[in-house]
């Protein structure tokens, strides 16, 4: 039983397919939880009460116990929803909770936290607290992956069609190549990779901190981000179609054997530009953040609720 402990769930009804509609159902789930012992609270998003704000309120609530008795903040969304409260929980000892409720729930995966929601709920009431490590960039993190350059701009693609015609893989995919066909812009770089500088032209410079992610785009930096280490790709100055040739690659697996594609395992990368702003994506989401761009490895940074049996972030 978890008798007395606070649990807050930050319910952002605008995750994913199945974010909408959800509201009776976490009525549902908490009363569940309440028969466990937990004291629940249910923090929705609306245009009045937007996502940040729903997470300080909850974290609010949790301060005012003594360390180990601080409870769980639950995010109920998509890997968006969860970067948003993990961020916050940094530095905490409050316990991150997951129900998965997005298109692709990468986080989620990675973590072995089930993806049916019945049996997530179960596994906040079961679980284990575990430490994982994740991605920083000028002290915003990210779960899954970071990115500058054509990334972004295929993200706020995505975000258009998603709102045209909602939130399903087909459109992503779509919406990817779109972009992919339309889009040929290149940025100067400068990369410091562990202090060595490396200049280059690129449309894009992707970091992975999920292992399922990385090997579902069949890359074999996984191993790089299971030790803990900053997993990346730059692709060098290539033409639309040469750009279209690697992305096949990709799908066959055979991106990092491409010309003009570089990997690296690092611990410390810095990014300059000649802009003050650049676009990068954390989880979905984008940012505008000042270059350079600092990016390392926060390990044990947060604590997720998991199943006893999981794989690692």
């Amino acid at each position: 039983m978890h008798v007395g402990q606070p649990l807050s769930i930050i319910m952002n009804v605008r995750s994913g397919h199945h974010g909408q509609g959800h509201e009776m159902e976490m009525q549902l789930i908490a009363q569940t939880l309440e028969k466990t012992g937990f004291d629940v609270e249910i923090f929705f998003t609306t245009e009045d009460f937007p996502l940040q704000q729903c997470i300080r309120t909850a974290i609010a609530r949790h301060q005012p116990f003594e360390i180990g008795k601080q409870g769980m903040v639950v995010a109920a969304g998509g890997d968006g929803t969860i970067n948003a409260v993990a961020q916050a929980l940094i530095h905490t000892q409050i316990e991150l909770g997951i129900l998965p409720l997005g298109t692709f729930n990468y986080v989620a995966r990675a973590l072995n936290i089930p993806i049916e929601l019945p049996v997530a709920v179960q596994n906040l009431i079961e679980g284990k607290a575990r430490p994982i490590h994740v991605g920083q960039v000028n002290q915003m993190i990210y779960l899954n992956n970071a990115s500058i350059g054509l990334y972004p701009v295929i993200i706020e693609n995505r975000e258009y069609y998603n709102k045209k015609f909602g939130r399903f893989p087909l459109v992503a995919y779509l919406s990817g190549l779109g972009v992919l066909v339309k889009s040929h812009k290149h940025y100067n770089l400068q990369l410091k990779i562990d202090g060595q500088q490396y200049p280059l032209d690129t449309p894009m410079v992707f970091f992975g901190n999920n292992q399922l992610q990385l090997q579902d785009l069949r890359l074999k930096l996984a191993a790089c981000a299971a030790q803990g280490k900053l997993a990346g790709v730059a692709i060098g100055e290539v033409s639309r179609w040469q750009l279209l040739q690697l992305m096949i690659k990709l799908l066959k697996g055979e991106l990092e054997q491409a010309e003009d594609v570089y990997s690296f395992c690092a611990d410390h990368v810095e990014i300059s530009a000649k802009r003050p702003l650049m676009k990068v994506a954390l989880d979905g989401e984008i940012l505008q953040l000042r270059t350079p761009l600092k990016f390392s490895v926060l390990h044990d940074a947060i604590q997720v609720r998991v199943p006893h049996a999981i794989t690692s972030l």
